[in-house]
């Protein structure tokens, strides 16, 4: 009779095991999934238009003036930014 009762608890400690080794790999899987950084996409936005700006202006050969257009993106790409707000 005691073996029997042995086994028992074997097979029981064994399983319990199991189903918890299950879950926590079931539960990091599933936080694996999920986005960790919600973006802002208003900011998002300004962004693109800032770099796509700011290639435009790499363009220009005079330096001043590839200057002044790249102040002129960036003071865009804040008052877009003041507006997400």
């Amino acid at each position: 009779m005691p073996s029997y009762v042995s086994r028992l608890i074997l097979k029981t400690s064994a399983t319990l095991r199991l189903c918890v080794a299950f879950l926590l790999l079931l539960g990091t899987f599933a936080s694996a999934g999920a986005s960790p950084i919600p973006s802002n996409r208003c900011k998002d936005h300004c962004n693109d238009t800032y770099r796509v700006k700011k290639d435009l202006c790499r363009e220009i050969p005079l330096k001043h003036e590839r200057k002044s257009c790249e102040n002129a993106a960036k003071h865009s790409k804040d008052n877009c930014k003041h507006s997400c707000r």
